[in-house]
């Protein structure tokens, strides 16, 4: 029983260093295998129960194979940007198929190329697989990644066109794509987020205003110029409103509630009218002719031939006839409106009017033809506090109108600024609008305490809360013809309740005509950013921005400020205003040259107009014990119970470690090792053959004292 256990000790010593033979084989042919990962071979003994404590019965010993596959190769480096290394314990995902619908399984070989159909593969035919990233589209369920301060989405548009939001814990075809470099192609991608940053110098008067700069890109890839202007309205407060670039009808800015925080529309003129031309804003048609009636103020005189003079003509001709005058304003070649806080929606139709630009505006997607229409949105009702009166008729002689105690009266009399009565002077000699003015002029030499509150606005006369100013009081209100309003907080009041500067917001004391854009701490970092993004009405024929994408409009522009409580975005502290940083996607066409991978995986491609676009998230998996999976071929391997499951996390997340750009990992393969090895083995095996030859010869001498 000795001799044949003996025997058969030495058959398993010679079987179990033929596997580490082999073992050492494979390693000493992959010791070029890009990421290869060494095989090693232990023993461990076969044991055979001792029936008798005098007598020894032998077993054997059997191998062991096992992979380090969680040891780390050394990193070379090579010229393909598409090679990829990793410098940690993660893994890639990897396929075998470029549209994920075959074998899923990991590896560390990232030598990956372009093949025939533009999909990434490595040389062991196994395809990149990653997150595809959308800009975010302000659904908040949705994966996000930041970008230099532009938030994405991890989200691709199926070939139905419509959005797919990826669940990043899921291995499968749905939430990782292979990268296909052979989609990018050349592209002209519209301004979806501006992020930006900047001081807004505590020191600064209230009232004054400073700008952030910055550029947007249209669906065509036209860029054009924005203005984000911040005014301060009181300590620490400040509000904005937006410059309209040329090409564009409409701009609107909302707050975080989705109401019309500021809007500003203009109708920009590339030439002279045509005789005959109309435009139409609210219910008023506007006519331009060489001809005007004198006593037609709707018409425009175009008889000097110069669009400089047939503009103010037109200025003119408006604040004659629409209330709240003050809002329109000469720019260049434009006639611009900026929404006041005491102005109404109004709707402008350009149709008839071809040398005005914005009558190719609000493009039919029936007939794919311009309706030249467009509309000044008006600020939403829940944030704004202002009180107006719209003188409808000249005053009267004698009419009168009392304001904190002093009494106004238009009365043919010499105008006077002094005692209780304030005599305004003869409003028959005057137009409607210069004897608004009169009014304003008034009650600005009068007693009245921050006279300032009130503005001449063409027809209109704006009463606008301070935030230091005390109550305002309307009294004996004795005029021929007024309409008047006051809105506050969202409530309508009538305009001899007292105005006052105080007004609630989402159960918030505020100050002022309306709620702040930014209000900052004490430490100047913002309290509250309350605009959130930015809506544009195209006339160029790009698409509007506006976030009805079902009927084929582009998403709004993000406006990522930083935040709230944190100095990684606007700031106000002393010293002078200064723009820290401005970034922007979007781009002009430009034809694709190129991907660049990060070292947290962004794969970014790159264009000849020197712009560049995320496109994807390159993910590692890890697992639990890396050493259980099962060797494939082709140098991947898959998870097993072993293993457990993969957890996909982004490079330099999580332990994941980092990605490596232009470089591979090295096989673990340590040649003088494996040479050692070999010795080691083939004299165990040779030993082992000994046994069986010694053991042969033993039971030859047994056989014969038969």
């Amino acid at each position: 029983m000795s001799i044949l256990g003996a025997l058969q000790a030495g058959v398993s010593g010679l079987s179990s260093q033929s596997s580490a033979m082999g073992a050492v084989a494979d390693n000493i042919a992959n010791m070029n295998t890009v990421g290869y990962k060494n095989n090693n071979v232990s023993f461990s003994t076969l044991v055979t129960k001792q029936i008798s404590s005098n007598k020894y019965s032998s077993g054997g010993v059997q191998p062991h194979s096992s992979q380090s596959i969680s040891a780390q190769g050394l990193l070379s480096s090579v010229s393909s940007s598409t090679s990829l290394a990793i410098s940690g314990s993660g893994f890639f995902v990897v396929n075998s198929s470029g549209l994920g619908n075959e074998t899923w399984a990991y590896t560390r070989a990232g030598d990956f190329k372009p093949d025939e159909t533009g999909f990434l593969v490595n040389s062991g035919g196994y395809y990149a697989q990653a997150w595809s990233l959308l800009p975010w589209d302000g659904t908040p369920t949705a994966s996000t990644v930041e970008i230099n301060g532009i938030i994405y989405m991890k989200a691709y548009k199926n070939d139905a066109g419509q959005t797919v939001y990826i669940n990043d814990n899921i291995v499968d075809k749905t939430n990782l794509r292979g990268i296909d470099l052979s989609k990018i192609g050349g592209t002209a991608t519209p301004t979806t987020q501006i992020a930006f940053g900047a001081n807004l110098p505590s020191s600064t008067r209230i009232g004054d205003s400073h700008a952030v700069s910055t550029l947007v890109y249209d669906s065509l890839g036209n860029p054009s110029n924005v203005s984000l202007n911040y005014q301060k309205a009181a300590a620490n407060a400040w509000t904005l409103n937006s410059s309209i670039p040329s090409g564009a009808a409409a701009i609107n800015l909302y707050n975080n509630e989705g109401l019309v925080y500021a809007s500003t529309v203009q109708m920009e003129f590339s030439e002279v009218p045509s005789e005959g031309a109309t435009i139409k804003i609210g219910d008023t048609t506007f006519t331009f002719t060489s001809s005007p009636s004198g006593t037609d103020t709707t018409q425009v005189d175009i008889s000097s031939g110069e669009l400089p003079t047939i503009l103010k003509n037109f200025l003119s001709a408006v604040q004659a006839n629409i209330r709240d005058g003050g809002r329109f304003s000469i720019n260049n070649n434009s006639i611009e409106v900026t929404q006041s806080v005491t102005g109404d929606e109004l709707e402008f139709d350009c149709s008839g009017c071809l040398a005005c630009v914005q009558s190719s505006a609000d493009i039919n997607p029936a007939s794919g033809l311009p309706l030249g229409k467009f509309t000044l949105s008006s600020i939403s009702d829940d944030i704004r506090n202002a009180a107006y009166i719209d003188f409808t008729s000249n005053p009267a002689l004698n009419d009168e109108i009392t304001i904190d105690g002093v009494k106004f009266i238009f009365a043919n009399e010499p105008v006077s600024y002094t005692g209780d009565d304030v005599y305004v002077g003869d409003p028959t000699a005057n137009d409607v609008a210069t004897n608004v003015k009169n009014l304003v002029k008034a009650i600005q030499n009068s007693a009245v305490t921050e006279p300032e509150r009130f503005v001449a606005s063409g027809i209109t006369m704006e009463i606008i809360p301070s935030s230091t100013g005390n109550d305002i009081t309307l009294s004996n209100i004795s005029l021929s013809g007024y309409d008047s309003g006051y809105i506050q907080g969202g409530s309508t009041k009538t305009i001899t309740d007292p105005i006052t500067n105080t007004f609630t917001y989402n159960g918030i004391a505020q100050l002022g005509s309306t709620i702040p854009a930014i209000m900052f701490n004490s430490d100047g970092t913002p309290k509250t950013i309350n605009v959130k993004d930015m809506e544009v009405y195209w006339a160029n024929g790009a698409q509007d921005m506006t976030g009805n994408v079902a009927e084929g409009d582009g998403i709004r522009i993000a406006l990522n400020m930083g935040y709230e409580n944190t100095s990684s975005g606007l700031t106000s502290l002393s010293g002078n205003f200064n723009t820290s940083y401005i970034n922007q996607d979007g781009a002009t066409f430009g034809s694709y040259t190129g991907v660049t991978v990060s070292d947290t995986g962004i794969v970014t491609a790159v264009f000849s107009n020197g712009e560049t676009q995320p496109i994807a998230v390159i993910p590692l998996a890890m697992f639990t014990n890396a050493d259980g999976m099962e060797a494939l071929n082709n140098n991947v391997w898959i998870a097993t119970t072993t293993s457990g499951t993969p957890l996909l996390t982004q490079a330099t997340t999580g332990g994941a470690g980092e990605i490596v750009a232009s470089a591979l990992e090295s096989s673990t393969v340590d040649l003088a090792s494996e040479f050692s090895n070999m010795i080691v083995v083939q004299r165990a095996y040779s030993a082992a053959g000994k046994i069986i030859t010694t053991a042969d010869e033993m039971l030859q001498e047994l056989t014969s004292l038969i």
